[in-house]
């Protein structure tokens, strides 16, 4: 997958986001899922309008994430020593970690979004739990990958 689509993916996932709720927010019911226990049955409940601070909150992070991977490499935590010989190819292994945990936060988070939508109109209350952790596992699994990789090539 070229970079571009690491840029390009999680945008369209904010778009999204934003996109589905506002779509819905006036078919949605005044008070909506908030939060889900561990087998995604919704224990807690409030106003639609919170359902706002999730694509918010994801732009936040996009644009957040966006911004480190314009500093210079001195600004990063490396699981290695940095000297001259491996400082590129380090913060090159950095930046990549970054721009997939963006992919796979915003995904996420756009998911999220949608699937409270989905459980507020259907009236279920329930969450898809194995889709959240799916996307924990991707998300510290590609922290572990890269934390690996970086301490490989030294």
């Amino acid at each position: 997958m070229s970079s571009g689509l690491f840029r390009i993916i999680p945008l369209a996932a904010v778009i999204l986001g934003f996109a589905v709720t506002t779509f819905y927010y006036g078919q949605l019911p005044a008070e909506i899922p908030i939060h889900f226990g561990a087998g995604g049955k919704a224990d807690s409940f409030g106003p639609k309008l919170i359902l706002w601070l999730i694509p918010a909150i994801n732009l936040a992070l996009f644009y957040g994430l966006e911004a480190t991977t314009k500093t210079s490499y001195k600004w990063f935590n490396y699981p290695v020593n940095i000297t001259e010989e491996n400082a590129a190819r380090q913060h090159e292994i950095a930046l990549q970690l970054i721009a997939t945990t963006r992919l796979v936060v915003c995904l996420m988070l756009s998911s999220i979004a949608y699937s409270i939508v989905k459980t507020a109109l259907a009236d279920e209350g329930m969450i898809n739990m194995w889709i959240v952790g799916l996307f924990f596992i991707a998300l510290f699994g590609s922290i572990a990958y890269f934390t690996w990789w970086a301490k490989k090539v030294k």
